[in-house]
């Protein structure tokens, strides 16, 4: 059985837009599955916690946003169980970073016919000494999840989802946080190898080159097991920020002498104060977190690597 978990609010109802549209095709139609419309936040995590319980599950195919395959890979946990993922959202990073292209249709028909599965390292990170979770894209402290705050709370996000253009929001949002943004003190720990970083606007870690709706944060980034990149952006000034990011849509911004690329195997952050952090689109605060690749991989079916 193949069990279907819908957003029906995912990109200003462009889930359930696309779920009806596939419900007509005749691939649906003939297939032995169930779904899911998912009613609050985080109520596609409690769906997924129990359909991993049930038997003969052949694959969980999530139709919504970066944010719903983030509640969804949380409620599975180490389950072996296939995913894929139909965009429906406003971001859709997690399409652009496994190869998933086309239609629903098309995807679906790849999912059945258990084409092109391609082996998925996610990451694991723990906030505050307290929360343990995983994350499918990436998560970043500092700049660029206040950008995702203000964004995600703007009055004109959903205006431009209405258009499938979300990245501007992202985009205005930038603009509004960055007249305001303080950077902090970072102490991080690189496979256990202390730094400060004193004048710290951002860490982004990622598990492939996208995220803010196709921004190449870390064009560098590739799905694999062990090493983790990161990009660091400190001691810059405001304007070039703005700079910095026209240049983020291909990748450019890692020229600039005040960006740091590296890899490690495992990272932890401890700033100085409490900062807001974005995982997967997906916002809080925190003082400090340790992010670790998780050994164990996921299928995603239906990609075109």
């Amino acid at each position: 059985m193949y069990i279907f978990i819908v957003n029906p609010v995912s990109g200003n109802g462009r889930g359930l837009k696309v779920f009806r549209k596939l419900m007509k095709s005749k691939v649906y139609q003939q297939m032995d599955a169930k779904y899911y419309l998912t009613e609050f936040p985080g109520h596609a995590e409690k769906i997924a916690k129990l359909v991993v319980q049930e038997e003969n599950v052949k694959a969980i195919v999530i139709i919504g946003g970066d944010g719903t395959v983030h509640e969804v890979i949380n409620g599975m946990g180490d389950s072996p169980i296939p995913i894929s993922f139909i965009p429906g959202g406003s971001g859709n990073d997690f399409r652009r970073g496994s190869g998933i292209k086309g239609s629903s249709v098309e995807i679906l028909n790849r999912v059945i016919k258990g084409e092109n599965l391609l082996n998925y390292w996610k990451g694991n990170y723990h906030i505050d000494n307290i929360t343990k979770r995983q994350f499918i894209n990436s998560m970043g402290f500092g700049f660029d999840a206040e950008v995702a705050k203000h964004a995600n709370q703007s009055v004109y996000k959903n205006f431009f989802n209405k258009f499938h253009l979300g990245t501007l929001s992202y985009c205005i949002a930038l603009i509004h946080v960055l007249l305001r943004f303080k950077p902090f003190i970072a102490e991080l720990k690189l496979d256990g190898k202390k730094e400060i970083i004193t004048d710290c606007w951002m860490v982004t870690i990622a598990n492939h080159p996208y995220y803010g709706g196709g921004m190449k944060i870390i064009p560098t980034a590739k799905i694999e097991p062990n090493n983790m990149p990161i990009l660091i952006i400190h001691g810059i000034s405001k304007w070039k920020v703005l700079g910095l990011f026209l240049t983020v849509f291909i990748g450019k911004h890692i020229t600039f002498k005040e960006v740091d690329l590296l890899q490690v195997e495992n990272l932890s952050v401890n700033a100085n104060k409490r900062i807001y952090y974005q995982v997967d689109g997906q916002t809080g605060s925190c003082e400090t977190c340790t992010i670790v690749k998780n050994k164990k991989h996921i299928q995603i079916m239906g990609s075109n690597f």
